[in-house]
């Protein structure tokens, strides 16, 4: 009899969760059903994410995270909270940290981020309640976040270089075409063949 109440409030608990709608109604899913469905937002932000580093004296000076944000944002199918879907620019979350600073500012003491070599349109800080936080991958407790607008390239590939005119620079490479979640080791598959 026991049995039969728990196998009966187990699925009443297991189908009874509420339907889930996005802002937009687009996607309708159980609690316990997303569960096991695979976050496509942030598997594409992942996809998207380099780390650079400076080093000086086998120490980390600087570590910036960045992550290309146009590919992410056009997964997004909510046209009415996502607008431009960021066509107009090239859009990164860059996380910074700087060791031995109380404020990591990529733009100060020496330290710059640039897109094939050009500044930054603008450079928006982010609060520590900020949705996009939420959503992104490696974010942790000290670093700064920003969104930083570039000036749209017309290139596929192009180069997010964050350097120090004391500890060097650190180059990474980022392409607009569709790329597998360990590209690395799928190139490294392909050369065995």
């Amino acid at each position: 009899m026991y049995k039969k109440v728990l196998l009966v409030a187990s699925a009443l608990v297991i189908f009874g969760c509420s339907q889930k709608q996005e802002e937009c109604s687009t996607q309708e899913k159980s609690d316990f059903a997303q569960l096991f469905n695979k976050d496509e937002i942030y598997h594409t932000a992942l996809v998207n994410t380099q780390k650079a580093q400076l080093i000086a004296s086998f120490e980390t000076k600087a570590l910036l995270t960045a992550t290309y944000l146009n590919p992410v944002f056009e997964k997004r199918v909510c046209k009415k909270r996502f607008k431009n879907q960021m066509q107009d620019a090239e859009y990164f979350f860059v996380g910074v940290f700087i060791a031995d600073s109380d404020e990591n500012k990529f733009n100060t003491k020496g330290y710059s981020l640039t897109l094939n070599g050009v500044q930054p349109i603008e450079v928006t800080p982010l609060d520590e309640d900020d949705p996009l936080m939420y959503e992104m991958p490696m974010v942790d407790h000290w670093s700064t976040y920003y969104k930083v607008k570039f000036k749209k390239t017309a290139k596929e590939s192009f180069s997010l270089i964050f350097e120090n005119d004391r500890f060097g620079k650190d180059v990474l490479n980022f392409s607009k075409g569709k790329k597998p979640l360990f590209e690395s080791l799928v190139d490294s598959d392909k050369s065995h063949n």
